[in-house]
This record gives structure tokens, sequence and C-alpha cells, in this order.
């Protein structure tokens, strides 16, 4: 080794003012789907609830959750966090007591559905460490979506509530048609870019009422919470005709990728996430034989 390998590098200075000034509010969930994530309160008042058009923190997959269940605010006259809770069906806990509203402290666990969100406040290095370690742990770094591991964990959590609550949700194992002939045509990178566009526009279509993860290379494995059979298979038709109506571009190259979809229904197809999802690869098959490009 020379003496210029072996020389110690003159670091930087580094920033305390990230551990040591102000810091961050957020959610982190304890219990539920997305086990981990952190949500941060960075607007005077925020809603949680399940659905996109009512909420601005959505809270996915738990059907115990109201559509807009609570909402936070920041009082600056206070300097506190109020929860309110917003009349939801199944009304709204902190650290087991139900409340309407209510300041929030450091460590404050918020119960809403089936799911448990710690209340706490994060530095910014603190901040920047967890999600570098979500990203690590829970996300495909191709898709963006949810890792295999994790999501069976959600798939199963989730189909346990349905069948306490009497709830209908679909299973769905989804399969690209045509990536080997783009990867043989334009290479494999295409391929990937490829992959991943069919993965946003399936976490676009299935979220926020369900989750999608890829099951490996061009595969990916779904669940929906609240569709019966029919309502399932509405949501492949449109998930097919998002896919078929894209336009694939990269680096001037146009593809045009399809998909093929198989179903199942719990509780009629199945009572477990192994039945559940070997119904719907043996639908995907079916979809397959069929001629591919379609919904079974």
């Amino acid at each position: 080794m020379t003496d210029q390998q072996d020389k110690t590098i003159l670091s930087s200075s580094v920033n305390w003012d990230a551990t040591s000034g102000s810091r961050l509010p957020v959610l982190i969930v304890l219990r539920g789907a997305q086990l981990g994530r952190r949500y941060l309160l960075n607007e005077q008042s925020m809603i949680l609830g399940r659905r996109k058009q009512r909420a601005t923190l959505v809270i996915p997959a738990d059907p115990e959750i109201s559509a807009a269940h609570c909402r936070i605010e920041y009082d600056p006259g206070c300097k506190l966090h109020l929860l309110h809770d917003l009349k939801s069906t199944n009304g709204t806990r902190v650290n087991g007591e139900v409340v309407e509203s209510i300041p929030l402290h450091d460590g404050d666990k918020i119960l809403i559905g089936r799911s448990i969100l710690k209340f706490t406040y994060l530095d910014l290095v603190e901040s920047e460490y967890h999600q570098q370690v979500d990203q690590m742990i829970n996300i495909d770094p191709l898709t963006g979506l949810m890792v295999l591991r994790a999501f069976e964990q959600l798939f199963h959590q989730t189909l346990e509530q349905c069948g306490t609550g009497g709830q209908p949700l679909v299973a769905m194992m989804m399969d690209m048609d045509g990536l080997k002939r783009i990867n043989d045509t334009h290479g494999h990178q295409i391929g990937a870019q490829t992959v991943a566009t069919v993965g946003r526009l399936l976490g676009e279509k299935i979220q926020p009422d369900g989750l999608v993860s890829r099951f490996g290379g061009d595969e990916f494995t779904a669940y929906s919470v609240g569709r019966d059979r029919s309502r399932g298979l509405e949501l492949g038709e449109a998930i097919r005709l998002a896919i078929g109506s894209h336009r694939f571009e990269f680096e001037g190259v146009v593809v045009e990728p399809t998909i093929s979809i198989g179903l199942a229904a719990f509780p009629e197809d199945g009572r477990t996430t192994q039945q559940l999802t070997r119904r719907a690869d043996e639908a995907l098959y079916r979809a397959k034989a069929a001629g591919r490009n379609c919904v079974r």
C-alpha cells in the first residue's frame, strides 16, 4: 500500500444542527399496512383516512378505517398537535382511550381501525436513517412497490380482518405479456424500465384499498379489500385497459406490453392466502391460454 493510499482524508465538518435543531412531527405505523412507514405531519391540518378522495394521509388496506377518520392539526398558540375524531364509524383511541379531541404528546399511540400509529418527533438524521432502512427492507428498488415478504405479512393480516368483519376481498396474480420480446429486441434495460412503469401503474390502480407487489421477474401479485368477484373483475379490466392504453416510451423506443390477470375471491375461492394465491394463479394460466391480455 502506498503512502498516498494510506493517507487519512480530511473530512468536512459535520452539520450537528441536523441533530440538535427542530424535530419533525411524524406518525410511525406500528401495526397495519406498510408496517414501519412514517407519515410526516408537515401541514397545519391533515386528515387520516382510507380513501385518497377524502384524506390527506391515506392508511390503506384496513376496512375498519373510515374514509375520513380523524384530523390532526397544529395549534401554534399552545404549540401542540391536536387530534379530532371525525365521527368515524369505529372511533379513535389514544393510548387505549376513546377520544373525540385530545392534544398529542411524544410517544402517544393512536388506534384507528386495526392500525396503530405512534406520534413522535424525529430530527433530520433520524428521519434520513429510517427512510433509508425502509427503502432497503421493504421497497423493491425497481418498481418502488412493497417487497413480497412484507406484502405477504400484510395480506395475511388483512385477510384475517376481512374474515372477522365480513368484508369481501379479491386476490390477483398478474403476468406481463411480451417482456421477452422487448428484452430480445431492445435490450434488458428497456425491459426493466417497462417492468418498473407497469409496477407504478398497478400501484395507482390498486391502492389505497389494496396492495401490490412484484412476485418475481414480470409477475405481480395483489389484493383489494371490499371487492367481490364482480367488482374484482371490473378492477382487473381497468388495470388491463390502463396498461394497454399507456404509452411506454424510453429513450425514443416505444414498446407495447399487455398484461394477463387471474383473480380469486374471498371467501368463496379460499379462506387462506395460500388458497387464494393458488386459485388466482390457476386463473392466470387460463388467461394466458386464452390468448393473453385478458382477465379470468
